[in-house]
């Protein structure tokens, strides 16, 4: 199983240039809505509705089991998965890593975990470890986080706006869901 993750920027490109090759996996805010884009580029989608939250709060919509389990049914026997949030770094990347985790193992899911870009949703990874017969999912992903909490996203935010207008510059814009 090929797994990508990204923004809703970069997963608008990858669906635009190849348009019915990949699934696609999409949280949205509680309080956006989708386009008609995903349904018309991808071989098949799910969309999920939930906030990036660890705790509920209040009007924030708290991500919970059933979504994960239904995230993890439909990420089964897909070839190439698409997983996006709006930030390509918390809510979607916490789902690549527990799809990564039952379909390879936890040493394979570390991998696509990034420090200096992705701050995987603990909640997420905590409701899909319970749902994944595989041991240590969440210890792996507590001792990742342990060893990487020296490192800030605010330290590579440069970076990261390279990669956002390099996107721009290939014409890359939103067209999953209106901000």
């Amino acid at each position: 199983m090929e797994i990508v993750v990204g923004g809703y920027v970069a997963a608008s490109l990858v669906l635009e240039r190849e348009p019915n090759q990949w699934h696609a996996l999409v949280v949205l805010d509680s309080d956006k809505q989708a386009t008609n884009f995903v349904p018309g580029h991808a071989r098949s989608h799910l969309y999920l509705r939930f906030d990036d939250v660890e705790e509920a709060r209040t009007n924030k919509l708290t991500p919970n089991g059933a979504q994960v389990a239904q995230a993890l049914d439909f990420a089964k026997g897909k070839d190439k998965l698409l997983v996006s949030c709006r930030a390509g770094r918390g809510r979607s990347v916490a789902l690549a890593y527990l799809i990564c985790c039952r379909e390879r193992g936890v040493d394979e899911a570390l991998k696509i975990l990034d420090p200096t870009r992705h701050r995987p949703n603990r909640l997420v990874v905590g409701l899909g470890s319970a749902l994944i017969d595989t041991p240590c999912v969440l210890d792996s992903f507590d001792d990742w986080r342990w060893r990487h909490a020296n490192v800030h996203l605010s330290d590579y935010y440069d970076q990261l706006e390279k990669e956002y207008e390099a996107l721009e510059a290939q014409g890359a814009t939103n067209r999953i869901s209106p901000m």
